[in-house]
Parts: structure tokens; C-alpha cells; sequence
């Protein structure tokens, strides 16, 4: 607990620091996070770096920078297919060396790991971004906070037959309502202190954070899923106390994608 508490200490301000800049500090710290993230996915299915590995780690640098200078464009579109072009052709070229799982965990991890962080880029660059995009961390990491606290006080229900058995129907409910919770709090602070006036903010922060944290369990259980499979404990030690980075930001990486689409969603619609 001492190393979950001094992480959150120093790991905290960094991440406000970082996100708060945006562009290329955030576009630089998300490649980082991406290409550790993807090495320790690469190394828990196939216990050490492979050749075709390394297109995967080339396309998520590729990526990023491209998405900085570009912008979601039709860059995006060509940057994906050649990605999926490079891992067939390595396939047939070295079809004697390469394993044919080795190119499907190649193309997983790159969309799972830096396809779906990008997305906390993404969001901070929105019209509204610099607001919104707190609500992937608030969501996640509530909804962990509030699940825990809620399913020690009245759990009783388990999730049997699931990658996380000690889960309890009644953690996930409290940390789903008290990240939504949150979110309203953090509308109500930005509506009144910043006066931010022109969206409907409260009921936005709130939707999308019941949204993101409901989305945020999925996460979790996919991680928990992953390890379970290829029998590992931690992905990594990056993060004292927690594990690497899969271990940190396992909800993080399916939250920010399902914040950008409600964000998205809601302002067009409002």
C-alpha cells in the first residue's frame, strides 16, 4: 500500500503537468507509455521480443507523430492498412520463421495497447479537450476506487466464472455510481468556478463518466484476462506497487476510447 501511495505521489503531478500541456509533451509521454505497454504484451504472450515485433513498435512511433503534425486524417487510414500489409507481407517472406501467432499477437497489440491510448491525445485536442479529457482518469480510477471501497463494505455477490472472481456485483455497481458521481461533481466545478457556460457540462460529465467507468471494468477484466491466459502475475515493474504499465492503465486504454465517443456524442447532440 506504502508504494501504491508514494507511486500516486509522484506519478500524480506529472500526469497533470503532462496532460495539461498537451501537443507534444503529451503526444511524446503517450508514445512512451505505448511502447512500454506494448513490450509487455509482446513479452507475456511470446516470453521475449520477436522480429515481426518490431513493426508493431515502428507503426506506434509512426502513429503518434504522424497524428501530431497530421491530425485524424486520411494519414490514418493509410498509416493502418500499410501496418497490416507489413505484418502479412513479414508473414509470407518468412513464413518458416514467423508463427502465425506471432502476427496476430503483433497486430492485437498494437490496437489494444496504442490505438486505444492515442485516444487520450485525441480527446485532449477536441474543441472542449482540455476539459473532457480528465474524465478518462476520473472514470477509471474512480470507479477502481469506489468498486473497492463498496465491495469490501457489501459485496457479497462474486463474479463467478469471470477473469477477476473477487469482484462483487455490489463493487461494481458502487464503483460505476461513484465515478458518475464525480463526474457531476467535476461538471458543477467547472460550470460554476471556470463558468464554463456554453455546453450543458453537468449532464455531459456525468453521462460520460457513467459510461467510461462502466466501460472501464471491461478494462480491467481484460487485462486480468490476458494474464490469466498467459500466466503471469504483474505485466511489468515500472510502477512500484502496481505493476507495469498494462497494470496501471489496463482501464485507462478502454475508457478514453468510450469518453471520446460519448464526449462526441453528447455535444453534437446537445
Amino acid at each position: 500500500m506504502l508504494k501504491r501511495v508514494l507511486t500516486a505521489v509522484v506519478g500524480l503531478p506529472l500526469l497533470i503537468a503532462v496532460v495539461n500541456c498537451g501537443r507534444l509533451p503529451l503526444v511524446a509521454v503517450l508514445t512512451l507509455l505505448s511502447l512500454t505497454g506494448l513490450n509487455e504484451l509482446y513479452l507475456a504472450f511470446s516470453g521475449k521480443n520477436k522480429a515481426i515485433h518490431l513493426i508493431g513498435y515502428l507503426f506506434t512511433v509512426v502513429y503518434y507523430v504522424s497524428t501530431e503534425f497530421f491530425g485524424v486524417s486520411s494519414w490514418l487510414l493509410i498509416e493502418l492498412t500499410l501496418f497490416i500489409i507489413a505484418v502479412q507481407a513479414c508473414l509470407v517472406l518468412f513464413y518458416k520463421q514467423i508463427p502465425l501467432q506471432e502476427s496476430i499477437v503483433t497486430i492485437y497489440g498494437f490496437f489494444y495497447v496504442s490505438f486505444l491510448l492515442s485516444f487520450i491525445y485525441l480527446i485532449r485536442e477536441h474543441e472542449y479537450g482540455r476539459y473532457y479529457v480528465w474524465l478518462v482518469f476520473t472514470s477509471s480510477f474512480g470507479c477502481d476506487t469506489f468498486a473497492y471501497l463498496t465491495g469490501r463494505a457489501f459485496g457479497r455477490n462474486k463474479l463467478k466464472d469471470t477473469p477477476s472472481p473477487n469482484k462483487s456485483i455490489e463493487g461494481i455497481i458502487g464503483g460505476i455510481l461513484g465515478a458518475a458521481f464525480v463526474g457531476w461533481l467535476y461538471g458543477m466545478f467547472i460550470s460554476y468556478v471556470l463558468n464554463v457556460t456554453d455546453i450543458h457540462i453537468v449532464v455531459n460529465t456525468t453521462i460520460v463518466s457513467f459510461c467510461g467507468a462502466a466501460f472501464s471494468i471491461i478494462g480491467d477484466m481484460a487485462a486480468s484476462a490476458v494474464k490469466r491466459h498467459t500466466n503471469i502475475k504483474d505485466f511489468g515493474r515500472i510502477f512500484p506497487g502496481h505493476g507495469g504499465v498494462l497494470d496501471r492503465f489496463d482501464s485507462v486504454i478502454i475508457t478514453a476510447p468510450i469518453v471520446y465517443l460519448v464526449m462526441t456524442a453528447m455535444i453534437w447532440l446537445i
